[in-house]
């Protein structure tokens, strides 16, 4: 949906009195213009909220057994410029507080080293899912690696490390626990309070 102003606009033109009428009419439409073009070059809508993209077909996930883990979503619809790719992974299937990776444009993931042994020494595994987002949109529903039944991803060697809980992303709440939110689903986001800084 676009800024539409033509009926006033129309009534600008046909209004001859003093001669501002038609002027006025022609600054109007430049501004329409303007902020529409504006928002179709940034992915958003002066308006209202667009609609999520649709969701990524795939999502592809390999270790090379020593740590170092690699992802690469497959998306394969109609597509704006603007679209950014998001990766998140958890050691629940559930992702109750994932880690999130914002790819920009990218479908491909830069190459990461996670542990696979946790501050006690314990196996640990990864989950991967992945979503896309307009700036102005909402996110698209996330695509888990395995799909339905997700696949714990197994970084493999012998790092040591339970990983910091993630404080997640955009304008989600800063405690990390509302997952697949990309940019956020809200505007703006009141100031977190009672954080202790870490020394």
């Amino acid at each position: 949906m676009s800024v539409s102003i033509d009926r006033e606009i129309d009534f600008l033109q046909k209004t001859k009195t003093d001669g501002i009428g038609p002027y006025l009419a022609q600054a109007l439409r430049r501004l329409r213009d303007g902020i529409n073009n504006l928002g179709t070059n940034l992915a958003a809508d002066s308006t209202q909220t667009l609609p999520p993209p649709s969701s990524v077909q795939a999502l592809t996930v390999k270790t090379n057994g020593n740590g170092l883990v690699h992802a690469v979503i497959n998306d394969q619809n109609q597509l704006r410029r603007g679209i950014h790719y998001f990766v998140e992974y958890d050691t629940s299937p559930a992702f109750p507080q994932p880690h999130v990776v914002h790819l920009g444009a990218s479908r491909s993931m830069n190459p990461v080293m996670l542990p696979a042994l946790d501050d006690d020494g314990l196996p640990q595994k990864f989950y991967f899912r992945a979503y896309s987002q307009l700036p102005g949109s909402h996110p698209s529903p996330p695509i888990r690696f395995g799909g339905e039944k997700p696949i714990a991803v197994d970084p493999g060697g012998t790092q040591q490390m339970t990983l910091i809980p993630s404080t997640g992303s955009g304008t989600a709440p800063a405690n990390g626990q509302a997952a697949g939110q990309g940019f956020g689903i809200v505007l703006h986001r009141p100031a977190t309070v009672n954080i202790k800084p870490t020394t």
